[in-house]
């Protein structure tokens, strides 16, 4: 199954990127990364998707 084709605006992932530099390690920033991605895909803003990524990242400490 094939997903959707989502369109994220390169200001919302340059938001996420900003926000992970020099906070995690490599493997928390890509993971930090990926939830985002997969909040924007959802449709939230930008900001919405960094607050939930960070909630799944202190769960998953």
């Amino acid at each position: 199954m094939q997903q959707p084709k989502v369109f994220i605006p390169a200001e919302d992932v340059s938001k996420i990127l900003e926000m992970s530099k020099d906070v995690f390690n490599n493997d928390e920033e890509l993971n930090f990364i990926k939830s985002c991605l997969y909040y924007l895909m959802e449709g939230v803003s930008a900001e919405h998707a960094i607050d939930m990524a960070m909630i799944d990242y202190l769960i998953d400490l």
